[in-house]
């Protein structure tokens, strides 16, 4: 068995133990009897809220890329939808590539480049959710788990520090990569260095004087947006909770999805949030109807354009183009 095929195994078995935690003991009648009795506007308001977002999260892709202009706001959209929708279908988040090479073909860029302003994305998601964690939420629930959020905000913020020093001593890394394709040589090194020289000034956006502030400013209202979501959804199910306590929800949903599990987090998402609000007082059939319906909203708002984007892209990019990159 190779060792990509061992990797999804393990994605698997991750997910199946975790929907036993999930499913084990739980109240099916109860459960349902939270799904039908939810205040549908409010769950409408959070499907709305949820497609609002993505809109945000393109037009701040925009600047994260070395020039302003280099893509459209409708191309923005409609690639990172493609890709959030590939990830929720993809083992190991491979929507990224397969967004990296669909952000190539529609910008003339490298996907090298374009990963890179996903790798940023990603970090600023991360350090912004951690900034709320800390700032909001943190020693609610259980000691354990708090700790545990705790370190993967501290992850963040080394990441960010890194990127920043990476950046700072650019020049001085550029030299030392030019140093070492002098002394290989070889087609293979003299590809690798320059992939690693695109990359890292992919990152270069983040710590513009000129895009910094403004790129801070749309993280921000991105998740306030996304904040709005998770109150929506308690909402509909009649929790009435204080701000930390929906910051916490969001927070262990979108760190939950960073371990290894089948696509779109499935299992594992519900298995961690669900213990996270136990810990906070909520039932757990009533964490697990909340839960689910944020992941239903998601995988819909995410779903129905995804497929029609990819269903449209057909004819200019082969499936098997797709399935070659998230190889």
């Amino acid at each position: 068995m190779t060792k990509r095929s061992l990797k999804i195994l393990f994605c698997w078995v991750v997910t199946a133990l975790a929907l036993y935690y999930v499913f084990h003991s739980t109240n099916w009648v109860e459960l349902w009897s939270h799904v039908r009795e939810s205040n549908k506007t409010w769950l409408m308001l959070a499907v709305a809220l949820t497609g609002f977002s993505y809109v945000c999260r393109a037009r701040r892709w925009q600047f994260l890329f070395p020039e302003k202009k280099t893509i459209t706001a409708f191309d923005s959209w409609r690639v990172l939808k493609l890709g959030f929708f590939m990830n929720n279908i993809l083992p190991a988040r491979a929507g990224e590539l397969v967004r990296a090479h669909m952000g190539s073909k529609t910008t003339g860029l490298t996907r090298t480049l374009v990963l890179a302003t996903i790798a940023s994305e990603r970090l600023l998601d991360g350090l912004t959710l951690s900034l709320l964690f800390v700032a909001f939420s943190l020693g609610l629930g259980k000691e354990d788990l708090s700790a545990n959020i705790l370190y993967v905000a501290y992850l963040f913020a080394a990441v960010s520090f890194g990127v920043g020093l990476v950046l700072l001593f650019r020049d001085f890394i550029f030299r030392t990569i030019e140093s070492l394709n002098a002394k290989f040589g070889g087609r293979m090194a003299t590809y690798t260095l320059d992939r690693i020289k695109i990359f890292i000034d992919g990152l270069s956006p983040l710590f513009r004087k000129n895009r910094s502030g403004i790129i801070a400013l749309w993280s921000l209202f991105i998740w306030l947006v996304e904040l709005g979501v998770f109150i929506s959804v308690g909402l509909a199910y009649g929790v009435h909770m204080d701000l930390p306590f929906y910051v916490l929800f969001m927070v262990a949903v979108n760190f939950s999805s960073l371990i290894p599990a089948a696509p779109g987090g499935i299992g594992v998402i519900e298995a961690v949030v669900k213990t996270v609000l136990v810990s906070v007082g909520i039932d757990p059939e009533l964490a697990l109807a909340m839960v689910i319906t944020q992941h239903v909203i998601q995988y819909l708002v995410v779903g129905i354009p995804g497929a029609g984007i990819m269903l449209t892209w057909r004819d200019k990019i082969p499936a098997r183009s797709l399935s070659t990159e998230a190889a």
